[in-house]
């Protein structure tokens, strides 16, 4: 598909929405492509993609953006044997490169978590069993942590940045909870095979982890730090996110693709809708913005878009994207589209 057929499509996409899920569709989403080595930037309210910054061949697979919107942080976490060893921290209103942060040999950074202040974030070192702890200011490592587990892949903290917690999916799958301002050992917990997606419950009470292998999801009580309750996963459940409306979403890669919403409350699933019927689903990366959720599917190479309240509902933001993985969202938009500049 042509870039003049993708914006067609992408105008086309915003003129169908409703008139309230419009008004939730703000801000720029981000997006890690996995073919080429890129980042894009969409605008949401433009309903185009206004970016796209090459990162180069060490593909990146997640990416996080700062508490004020400003910064963007995506790690080379490679192919195959090329591994990468660096953090990339962009500019988002610009879309531009501000610089690296060198994490060393046997580093291969995947997921990264920006901490409250904005200024530090945490990133997985996958090959070498530890967390780093980064100043993005510096562009330097602070220190690092070991994580106690095997293949540490995904990572968020909780919100007075006080804690990480990182799934390990290597050997059984675990758990890590890593305490940052202590010099304590990590505390790992026992989760599932092929523990991978972690979301932490807006009130830091609990860890939902989604065990792929295992297809379940275990729910960590983070006062007792041990598994408080064990869920029937969909097949194939790659990630977990908390919606702002109360829902744990989890969408799979199995069967031509679900996104199942559970209640964070009372843990039972509310809804099972199907992604996709036409061929098997590569759903991998999953953002919710208010009530509308964003997937992004590497088997089509589209982004897809959904209203959580209006279940089976589905818009496709882009197809013919380069492999579209992780995604992050930013209240901000790229300079060309900044209110400020357009005055």
């Amino acid at each position: 598909m042509t870039r003049s057929s993708r914006i067609l499509l992408l105008a086309t996409f915003l003129l169908s929405v409703s008139a309230e899920v419009h008004a939730q569709s703000t801000g720029t989403l981000v997006v890690a492509n996995r073919r080429g080595g890129s980042v894009s930037f969409f605008d949401l309210e433009a309903g185009l993609e206004v970016g796209r910054l090459p990162v180069g061949p060490r593909i990146p697979h997640e990416a996080a953006v700062s508490p004020d919107g400003r910064r963007v942080l995506v790690g080379e976490y490679g192919d195959g044997a090329d591994h990468g060893r660096h953090l990339i921290v962009i500019d988002l209103p610009g879309v531009r490169e501000l610089g690296r942060i060198d994490l060393g040999a046997r580093s291969r950074p995947h997921s990264a978590a920006f901490l409250p202040d904005g200024r530090r974030a945490v990133a997985t070192m996958e090959e070498s069993d530890r967390l780093a702890l980064v100043d993005l200011d510096a562009l330097e490592v602070v220190r690092t942590y070991p994580t106690g587990g095997r293949e540490g892949h995904m990572v968020r903290v909780s919100s007075d940045g006080a804690r990480a917690y990182v799934t390990n999916r290597g050997a059984e799958g675990t758990l890590s909870v890593i305490f940052l301002d202590e010099q304590r050992e990590p505390v790992v917990i026992p989760a599932g095979e092929g523990a991978e997606g972690v979301a932490v419950s807006p009130d830091d009470a609990e860890v939902w982890v989604a065990n792929r292998i295992a297809n379940t999801i275990s729910v960590i009580d983070t006062r007792a730090l041990a598994v408080a309750a064990t869920i029937e996963a969909p097949p194939d459940a790659r990630r977990v996110e908390m919606s702002p409306t109360g829902r744990v979403l989890v969408p799979n890669a199995a069967e031509g693709g679900s996104l199942a919403q559970y209640d964070l409350a009372t843990r039972e699933l509310m809804v099972n809708t199907r992604i996709r019927v036409e061929r098997e689903s590569g759903s991998a990366g999953i953002l919710a913005v208010g009530a509308l959720a964003f997937i992004s599917d590497r088997s089509d190479d589209a982004i897809l878009l959904y209203d959580l309240e209006a279940p089976g509902v589905r818009r496709i933001l882009a197809t013919g994207h380069d492999a579209p993985d992780g995604i992050a969202w930013s209240p901000l938009r790229v300079a060309a589209f900044n209110e400020t500049t357009r005055r």
